[in-house]
């Protein structure tokens, strides 16, 4: 009995064990990356170590993103080329250190929520370019306070939705023009009521 006691007090005095490496993935520990590109993954794996900062799921066949998935250490998230078609609302408001997020090439991407990237003010970088997206609602860019490179290229974009107020709806249209001197892309969006 005394020897079982002091076994158990050595085992409860063992740090607790590094969480693993998701299947067929490969992490590294500095940064904590976790990379499961090219894998067919349907979904993304549920034993994700908490404190993954960079996350690399492109090329696999995720087709839906729900709340709850992602760990709020990450700061950037690569999910290009895989097959979603739905982003749940609240998938990615806890992530307040998230930085990039590369949701380019998936073209059973119609249509976001207006509050599908709320809580990502420090998000710098976002890819939304090669989805089928032919509208966006007026409000999904607020709040993205140190957004710094936005990418919407071969989409079918004609304008963004916007509320109805006194009875006519908002229209808005826009033009993205370069500004070379200082290498900034400048979205001019142009509103109005009918």
């Amino acid at each position: 009995a005394p020897a079982s006691a002091c076994l158990l007090l050595m085992l409860l005095a063992l740090p607790p064990a590094a969480p693993s490496c998701p299947m067929l993935c490969t992490c590294y520990s500095s940064p904590p990356t976790v990379s499961c590109q090219a894998n067919n993954f349907s979904s993304v794996p549920l034993s994700l170590p908490p404190s993954t900062q960079r996350l690399f799921l492109q090329n696999n066949l995720i087709r839906t993103l729900r709340p709850g998935t992602f760990g709020p250490s990450l700061l950037t998230l690569w999910l290009f080329s895989n097959n979603l078609s739905a982003i749940y609302p609240g998938t990615f408001r806890h992530l307040q250190a998230l930085e990039e997020l590369d949701l380019g090439d998936n073209r059973h991407l119609r249509s976001l929520e207006p509050d599908t990237f709320q809580g990502l003010e420090r998000l710098q970088s976002l890819h939304l370019y090669r989805c089928q997206l032919s509208s966006l609602p007026g409000t999904i860019f607020r709040g993205l306070v140190s957004l710094q490179y936005l990418y919407l290229q071969e989409n079918s974009l004609l304008h963004l939705q916007g509320k109805k107020e006194k009875g006519k709806s908002l229209l808005c249209s826009w033009r993205m023009d370069a500004l070379k001197m200082e290498g900034i892309t400048v979205i001019v969006i142009y509103c109005y009521y009918y």
